[in-house]
């Protein structure tokens, strides 16, 4: 009991600094850094009774006062904005970020970085956006910007008449080879466009893919505004898939497995990237896609079981309105005798999607590969007979395409491929388009 202790001590690295207290406020900052042992003893009238622990000292790194750095990336300060918008930001420090949130009107509404703001819910007018990010040591960055909500103008129900388009833009748009990637697709103008190989775009947070969304959206001012998702996780630049939509976006699911008729999963080269889209009321999902690369018997066999696995997954989905469009790396049976110059790539994916399912280069018997719901149609091929539609110049072949279920075929109005003043130099893939009239 405390009353019967005669003596006490406490003692550091065994030196004596208390012997009248229980307790010492010690200043480490006059002690050096490293390990300290500290000793408590007590003593009643015959025995010493102690406990000892080892502590460790580290006064030399200063406490971390600099708080993260927040800037709002999208959308732009003093922009007008209407429907839904991506609000996202981009925070940087050099401990690292612990936590963020997203207020409007100083009302918290997320706690990550990207908020998809369904602006219809609020009142036309100047809204106020403010960012913040917290690193470990609770410093606390942000960024405000104002914007004006305006959906006056889009009252009306948005146009049943719609252009898609697909576009591999080579290296995530960053082969200085091909600079004019953006221009082709401002020259393009689509309403939903498929992009392939943005492998980059999801790095530091998808910083460049709201980049190239914001460019745009303050390009095309007097159109509805872009939003954009893009697959994660991708390391290469020659990877990776992004949508851009002026409808609105409901799902979206990165495939990276697909079903094989054998009931195996097969681990596909290339993400599929399945958005669904309310167009106008209509609801339909548009997949990516983006084939293996590169011709002999390996990369022929990996691209078909490719196309198998995604077909299955397209037949799981149901009776439903599907777009399935990107980069196919094969040849289509429908192009044979069109165009004879293809070669290298092979016929045996794009033979399990039109009927009579008959690869003609080797004379292979493709329908058991075959939709077992959907009847697909190639757009361009459909709406353009006789025109080759080269997509990708170097095999002077058409290997980009767009392809439309039965739910939309009646719908397709116009299909082109590669058809503006930048073409050339946006990619080595030329865009493929197509316009779909709803009504």
């Amino acid at each position: 009991q405390q009353e019967v202790i005669e003596e006490k001590q406490i003692l550091i690295d065994g030196v004596s600094i208390q012997n009248s207290s229980y307790s010492y406020i010690w200043d480490t900052t006059q002690e050096v850094d490293g390990s300290h042992t500290i000793l408590c003893r007590a003593k009643d009238k015959t025995v010493w009774g102690n406990d000892e622990v080892t502590v460790f000292i580290n006064n030399s790194e200063e406490t971390d006062a600099i708080p993260p750095n927040v800037i709002i990336v999208s959308p732009t300060a003093d922009s007008t904005v209407s429907g839904t918008v991506t609000i996202a930001m981009d925070a940087t420090d050099a401990n690292g970020i612990s936590s963020y949130a997203i207020y409007i009107n100083d009302i918290f509404r997320s706690g990550t970085k990207s908020y998809s703001w369904d602006t219809t819910l609020e009142s036309d007018g100047s809204h106020t956006i403010l960012c913040q990010a917290i690193d470990p040591s609770d410093n606390t960055g942000s960024d405000t910007i104002s914007v004006k909500v305006n959906n006056s103008e889009i009252n009306p129900p948005p146009p049943r008449i719609f252009k898609l388009m697909t576009f591999n833009i080579r290296e995530s748009g960053e082969d200085p080879d091909y600079p004019d990637w953006k221009t082709v697709v401002k020259e393009e103008n689509a309403d939903i466009i498929m992009f392939l190989e943005t492998g980059y775009w999801d790095d530091n947070s998808n910083e460049k893919l709201y980049q190239y969304v914001n460019e745009f959206n303050t390009y095309f001012a007097d159109e509805d505004p872009y939003i954009g998702y893009c697959t994660q996780g991708i390391s290469f630049s020659t990877d990776g898939a992004a949508i851009m939509s002026r409808y609105p976006v409901i799902t979206y699911n990165q495939i990276t497995h697909v079903p094989l008729d054998d009931t195996t999963s097969y681990d596909v080269t290339h993400d599929f990237f399945d958005v669904e889209v309310n167009v106008s009321g209509t609801l339909m999902h548009i997949i990516g896609s983006h084939l293996k690369a590169q011709s002999g018997s390996t990369n022929e066999q990996r691209r078909e079981w490719e196309q198998e696995g995604i077909i299955n997954y397209m037949d799981n989905l149901g009776d439903i309105p599907i777009v399935y469009l990107g980069d196919l790396n094969s040849f289509s049976p429908e192009d044979w005798g069109l165009n004879t110059l293809q070669s290298g790539l092979g016929y045996g994916p794009l033979s399990m999607m039109v009927p009579p399912y008959n690869n003609p280069e080797t004379g292979s018997d493709y329908s058991t590969y075959s939709s077992a719901i959907h009847d697909w149609t190639d757009v361009h091929r459909t709406l353009n007979p006789t025109d080759w539609g080269v997509t990708y110049p170097s095999y002077d072949s058409r290997i980009d395409f767009i392809y439309v279920n039965q739910f939309l075929l009646s719908n397709i109005i116009n299909s082109t491929t590669g058809d503006t003043a930048h073409a050339i130099s946006g990619s080595d893939h030329f865009s493929v388009d197509v316009f779909i009239n709803l009504n």
